[in-house]
C-alpha cells in the first residue's frame, strides 16, 4: 500500500491564498523558493499554477472583450446597439448592488473559493480544460 504524500498546512494557506489574489501570493512564494533553492511539492505547484493561469485566462478575456466593445463604438449603428445593451445589462442584470459586484464577479469569487476549499481539503480541484492543461505542463 502506497503513502499519501504530507500536506503541509502551510501549503494549503499559500493555495488559498494564491487564489484569492490572483496569483500573486503564489509568484511571490516561487521566488522565494527559488532563492532558498527549495523545489516546490506537486500539491502547492499544482495550485499556485492553476491560480496563475486562471488569472492570466480571466484578465486576457476581459481585455479582449473590452477590445471588442472599443472597436464596435466606431460603428455607427452597432455603437447604439451596444451601448443600449451594456446599459441595461449593468443596471438590471449583471449589477447585485451586493458590495458592488456583478453576477461575473460572483461567478469568478464562487470558482476561486471552490478552487480554495478543495486546497483547505487537500485535494487537487478539478476544473475540466485547465485541468488537463495544467497537468501537462506540470509533467516532469
Amino acid at each position: 500500500m502506497q503513502n499519501k504524500p504530507v500536506i503541509y498546512p502551510i501549503e494549503k494557506i499559500i493555495s488559498v491564498l494564491s487564489y484569492y489574489t490572483f496569483g500573486i501570493v503564489g509568484f511571490i512564494y516561487i521566488i522565494i523558493a527559488l532563492i532558498m533553492k527549495q523545489g516546490l511539492r506537486p500539491f502547492i505547484r499544482y495550485h499556485i499554477f492553476m491560480s496563475i493561469f486562471l488569472s492570466l485566462l480571466i484578465y486576457v478575456i476581459s481585455m479582449i472583450l473590452i477590445g471588442i466593445i472599443n472597436i464596435s463604438g466606431f460603428v455607427p449603428y452597432l455603437n447604439a446597439l451596444v451601448g443600449t445593451i451594456s446599459f441595461i445589462l449593468q443596471k438590471e442584470f449583471l449589477n447585485l448592488g451586493i458590495f458592488h459586484f456583478s453576477i461575473i464577479n460572483l461567478c469568478i469569487t464562487g470558482l476561486y473559493t471552490y478552487l480554495s476549499i478543495g486546497a483547505i481539503l487537500g485535494k487537487y480541484s478539478y476544473l475540466p480544460w485547465a485541468t488537463k492543461i495544467i497537468n501537462e505542463n506540470l509533467k516532469n
